[in-house]
């Protein structure tokens, strides 16, 4: 079983040799949390990183300039998406436009628990983004 949402399946990776991904993954991960870092279909992992309100993260590819959703609510089965336009804006961080990006997704364990409820990869609980830059790395969502 997969868990991750549809819209970034092909995108989501286990890092093991990765310093963040492992310190993510001690930190956050249990039965219902899954955390992924995230590689282009080029296999690049240096991303331009955009935000806006409602929140969502979009990611362009350093590489091949692919964009990629990692955080939308309309393709959450549980969110409610404002019928608002955002402003997005790119992050920069200590003078770096490129990211590597880590994103955690939870799910809720009613599908385990209810006889009429089917496990469906959408329907997160919370999502978390992380950006490295460097040697440093920032939480830029947790929602």
């Amino acid at each position: 079983m997969k868990f991750m949402p549809n819209h970034i399946k092909k995108y989501c990776f286990i890092d093991r040799i990765d310093k963040l991904y492992n310190k993510l993954y001690k930190q956050y991960k249990d039965e219902y949390t899954f955390i992924y870092k995230i590689k282009c279909s080029c296999s690049e992992t240096k991303f331009k990183v955009y935000k806006d309100g409602h929140p969502t993260i979009s990611i362009q590819c350093s590489n091949c300039l692919k964009d990629i959703i990692v955080y939308d609510l309309k393709f959450y089965l549980a969110a409610v998406k404002l019928n608002k336009d955002f402003i997005k804006q790119q992050i920069i961080l200590d003078d770096n436009e490129f990211f590597e990006v880590y994103v955690i997704y939870e799910y809720d364990d009613e599908f385990e628990i209810e006889d009429d409820v089917e496990f469906d990869p959408n329907d997160i609980s919370w999502g978390m983004v992380f950006i490295k830059s460097n040697k440093s790395y920032f939480k830029i969502l947790d929602d």
